[in-house]
């Protein structure tokens, strides 16, 4: 399996972010010596997000509340809390996509690319992009 990776060797030459597979070798430029490969780490990232990054909604199953107010976007997580509405965290993005899937809606803070700067209904030249 390729990977990035630094190659390094004993004589202090360092030739950084290299794809190279596990079974591969390299010659060092300076003292003709195997390097060795430094594997980088993998980005690791919480499962689960606590409080602070999960999405929250205000939830009620009042049966006098009308259909299209019974979920409540707010927009941060110290917004006041109407009566009868109960908290409720997405904690994971498996969540996000249920409760997508449940109310027929699409979260844009959980599918926003920081990279790209892309949500999920972006076009390009009519176009419609992907992830």
């Amino acid at each position: 399996m390729r990977r990035m990776i630094n190659w390094f060797c004993k004589c202090g030459h360092i030739e950084p972010d290299v794809m190279a597979d596990e079974s591969d070798i390299r010659i060092c430029s300076s003292c003709h010596v195997a390097m060795q490969q430094d594997w980088l780490p993998r980005v690791r990232r919480d499962a689960q997000w606590d409080d602070n990054t999960a999405v929250l909604v205000h939830v009620t199953n009042d049966p006098s509340v009308p259909a299209d107010a019974r979920v409540r976007y707010v927009g941060s997580h110290d917004a006041k809390l109407k009566p009868g509405y109960e908290r409720r965290y997405l904690r994971s993005l498996r969540e996000v996509e249920k409760f997508e899937r449940e109310q027929n809606v699409r979260s844009e803070m959980a599918w926003y690319d920081k990279g790209t700067a892309r949500g999920f209904d972006d076009e390009v030249f009519g176009n419609k992009v992907t992830h």
